[in-house]
């Protein structure tokens, strides 16, 4: 019998013996008597089983001993019940909705806080209090005869406890399912009023789905705790680091690590810096937010009902986190480095939004404020596309024609191109893998274009390319890049093309062949807002790789004692770029002006396992297409290095020796053929998807 059948059997056996064994352990509901909260009590009988696991709320009671009681549903995916034994964590915690201030929002004050003192010195002057969980945790589970769980709270309410008031169950929960032995979890979410109120309030201004844009599923805490609601009950205005002396608020700690390296205060050497458990270090001053930080509805976008809070109700503590060196206190008691509020001291929020108003009229409207320079009345605009493409033969190979438009912002055609800073266009070949580019300027700030250009009296442009392009029955690609300078508040900016006008063309004007498609620029874009690079000039990544292609390197721009080059080739650079710190090599290309960018250094918000973050449905599964060519690098006109297409995808995240070392076992020395499909194909054990999979 094959020796794989055995092993499904004997898997089975195993699983059905430890279902007969639990489930004849405990007695029915009905049948027991529990012996205590958490100890000896009746467990449900787990005659069907599932993974995953699913908590809800029957009932919170609030009884005479002032600790509260939560009836929960706690439950696989299927809804059968979960036995005690399985569950390897419960915490709760608990807060009310404290009434805003004036001018300020409503936060949540937990019921159970504890005071952290890094040095262990009493009174030492680093003490600071932090909402916290729960102390009972998984003992305070007692289960009941319906097959519900009563969790009882260890900490004592109050003795101004006010049930009218709005609150908020949140915890954590944690099962160990046995048959495959993996940890499952749940964030438990629960407003509520005491008294049974139904008009409960809550605090929602940014929703978890809008974090996962970037973050993939948020994951903080040792991947427990996944929800924007579970996290703003410790992290509101109580808790405070004591030993860097940070606020550990929501609004002010998210802030500030958006902004990173961008903070006035981390700009001026102070280092922003949360100490966590164990004496952890976390350090953000080097975090670079993924687009303009003035873009506030990257996460204020309207998916949570009070997303608006930053423009409605502007506070102190929300609009210093970002702007950090702008001083609010006694204008004549200023600290070194700080500048004053405009308006002078304010004490607290309430006449925030008298001059911060979201828009015009008000003496300083928030929505001008962060208003983008490009999206400002003074920003022109530019668009430029491709009307057609023409080719003639010529000596030495086929001369190419493009015709274009330029328009500003109002659809209005630029006809003279002497008003930008730069045009210029690309084409690339062959398609579907590109291996070749020609770029020339057609107007440049410093000198006239290098092929015919031609403005035509309608308003159009015509140029032809210098090189010439081969007799090839090969697809060929062409796109323009650009960009123009204009003033915006007494500074100098830059605005790039919105369209690059990509055209696909053959030089015997038959069919195109498209390139393969394995990213989606609207996923880049859910963090980067615009895929805009060298200056703005260049936008959109079907512009992107025709540069950046299987045969590109530093090595024009490298120093000559930092060789051998580096790939720029665009699926090895993004996977380095975006594995950043979690490499184990250095990624250091140089750029223009021979200036190295190191980005070994870069934080990848999201998690990287989660191909899908970037790439189209089945792009990454293996064997890629035969049009996929290797990475090559070469010096001095010599190949110094050949990486196999699939090696190249896959060793630019796992880019350990063992992972190359095991990449190359797996490539035929002559053909040059890999063989990765064999193990990791779909289907197969190994498969990507499998791999690559996100634990429960």
């Amino acid at each position: 019998m094959d020796i794989t059948i055995l092993r499904k059997w004997a898997g089975v056996f195993a699983v059905l013996v430890l279902s007969a064994t639990l489930a004849g352990c405990p007695p029915p509901p009905g049948e027991g008597e529990g012996e205590g909260e958490g100890e000896g009590e009746v467990l449900p009988p787990p005659t069907t089983f599932a993974p995953g696991i699913q908590v809800s709320v029957e009932e919170v009671v609030v009884p005479m001993d002032g600790r509260v009681e939560v009836v929960l549903n706690i439950t696989d995916q299927d809804g059968n019940r979960i036995a005690l034994s399985e569950l390897s964590d419960a915490r709760l915690i608990l807060a009310k909705l404290e009434a805003p201030a004036p001018g300020s929002t409503a936060r949540y004050a937990s019921y159970t806080t504890r005071t952290e003192d890094p040095d262990g010195i009493p009174n030492s002057g680093d003490e600071a209090l932090q909402a916290d969980y729960d102390g009972a945790r998984v003992s305070g589970l007692s289960y009941n005869d319906d097959g519900t769980y009563t969790y009882k709270f260890a900490a004592v309410l109050p003795e101004d406890f006010d049930p009218t008031m709005s609150h908020q169950l949140a915890g954590q929960f944690q099962r160990v399912y046995f048959v495959d032995g993996q940890t499952y979890k749940f964030n438990l979410i629960h407003p509520f009023r005491p008294d049974g109120g139904k008009a409960v309030e809550t605090r929602d201004i940014v929703s978890t789905e809008t974090c996962n844009k970037c973050h993939t599923r948020l994951s903080v805490h040792g991947d427990i705790r996944r929800e924007v609601p579970l996290c703003i009950m410790c992290h509101n205005g109580q808790s405070f680091d004591g030993q860097s002396g940070n606020s550990l608020d929501m609004a002010e700690m998210i802030h500030k690590i958006h902004r990173g390296v961008g903070l006035p205060s981390v700009q001026d050497g102070e280092p922003y810096q949360i100490v966590g458990f164990r004496n952890t270090v976390h350090d953000y001053s080097d975090v670079v937010f993924s687009q303009d930080i003035r873009n506030c509805t990257v996460c204020h976008d309207g998916a949570a009902p009070q997303s608006n809070a930053h423009l409605e109700s502007p506070t102190l503590a929300g609009c210093a986190s970002c702007h950090d060196r702008t001083w609010f206190g006694d204008p004549f008691q200023t600290p070194e480095g700080f500048t004053n509020h405009t308006a002078g001291q304010q004490v607290d929020d309430a006449l925030c939004a008298v001059c911060h108003k979201p828009q015009a009229p008000a003496v300083a409207p928030i929505l001008e404020a962060h208003m983008l320079p490009t999206e400002s009345p003074s920003a022109p605009g530019l668009a430029l596309d491709v009307l057609a493409v023409n080719t003639v033969p010529v000596e030495g190979g086929y001369s190419l024609i493009v015709d274009f438009i330029a328009e500003d912002k109002n659809g209005t055609l630029i006809e003279d191109l002497s008003v930008l800073d730069i045009v210029a266009a690309t084409v690339a070949y062959p398609v579907p893998e590109y291996e070749v580019n020609i770029r020339e300027n057609i107007q440049t700030g410093f000198g006239g274009p290098q092929g015919t250009l031609t403005s035509n009296p309608d308003g159009t442009h015509t140029y032809t390319f210098d090189a010439l392009l081969p007799n090839s029955e090969d697809t060929f690609a062409v796109a323009l890049e650009g960009r123009r300078e204009f003033e915006f508040r007494g500074e100098s900016y830059a605005q790039g093309t919105s369209t690059n006008g990509l055209t696909m063309f053959t030089l015997a004007k038959g069919e195109v062949e498209a390139r393969r498609p394995i990213i989606d620029e609207a996923k880049c874009n859910a963090c980067h807002d615009e895929i805009r690079f060298h200056g703005d000039l260049r936008v959109g990544t079907n512009l992107c790789v025709m540069c950046h292609n299987v045969n590109a390197t530093d090595v024009t721009r490298r120093p000559a004692d930092q060789l051998p080059p580096e790939t720029i080739n665009f699926k090895d650079m993004i996977h380095r770029i975006h594995s950043g710190e979690d490499l184990t090599s250095d990624y250091t290309v140089y750029g223009f002006g021979s200036i190295p960018h190191d980005f070994t250094h870069v934080r990848f918000p999201g998690l990287q396992q989660e191909c899908s973050i970037c790439h189209v449905d089945g792009s990454v599964d293996l064997p890629l297409p035969d049009e996929a060519l290797s990475t090559m690098i070469a010096l001095d006109g010599e190949v110094v290095e050949e990486v196999q297409p699939e090696r190249a995808a896959c060793t630019s995240c796992h880019d350990g020796l063992l992972s190359n070392v095991h990449a190359v076992l797996a490539t035929d020395p002559q053909t040059q053929v890999e063989s990765c499909a064999v193990c990791h194909g779909p289907g197969t054990e190994f498969a990507v998807d499998a791999m690559h999979a996100l634990l429960p």
